[in-house]
């Protein structure tokens, strides 16, 4: 049996690999009511209809991550930039496609408006609308552009927290859609939290 141990090269540290060095996030959604992500189109009947082909289109994703990344990271416009594109610089991320673990339900749902002074329902204010049901889905983001090796870490630091900010999607948030739970990987432990405050430092120490 041999026992010799392993032969390093004297003076090199053996670093452990960086978990925050890979080329995805995954980001696991729990649904915690239904949901509408609109269309905009009326159809049959129906005001507010869903796409039952792509019920949470990724550009849709993307701009949810974007809008927690501007909250979470209000003086980093570059890092933000970097991440997720700008007007002349496209993303060098991919969003890829929202996955169901089960079989989403589209159901319609009314609404009417009510006269503030009779508490009755007014004429003409009945609003047909579709809204989705499911439990839990997934997506993952994917590198498809250059990042600089000693920059990756950062751009999955800051998709990771941007996703884990994202606690509603879709339309009628404020009443009662759309309320979820998103959980990244890599997860947003304190390491990666750390690292996240040292970006957000960044900007005043500059």
């Amino acid at each position: 049996m041999n026992t010799e141990p392993a032969r390093t090269t004297p003076g090199a540290a053996q670093l452990p690999p960086d978990p925050l060095a890979g080329d995805t996030v995954r980001v696991h959604i729990a649904f915690h009511g239904p949901f509408r992500v609109a269309t905009g189109r009326a159809h049959e009947g129906t005001d507010q209809t869903v796409n039952r082909a792509d019920l949470i289109p990724a550009s849709s994703i993307k701009g949810l991550l974007r809008a927690s990344a501007a909250q979470l990271l209000p003086g980093r416009h570059d890092l933000l930039g970097a991440v997720f594109g700008t007007a002349i610089t496209p993303t060098p991320w991919h969003w890829g496609q929202v996955r169901f673990n089960d079989t989403p339900e589209v159901v319609p749902r009314a609404r009417v408006s009510l006269d503030p002074d009779t508490g009755a329902a007014r004429n003409n204010h009945l609003l047909l609308g579709e809204e989705v049901w499911a439990t839990t889905a997934e997506f993952t983001i994917s590198r498809q552009g250059h990042v600089p090796a000693d920059q990756l870490a950062d751009h999955r630091t800051v998709l990771a927290c941007a996703a884990a900010g994202v606690h509603t999607l879709g339309g009628d948030r404020r009443r009662g859609l759309g309320w979820v739970t998103c959980t990244p990987h890599p997860a947003v432990d304190e390491a990666l939290l750390a690292r996240f405050e040292e970006l957000r430092a960044a900007d005043r120490r500059d």
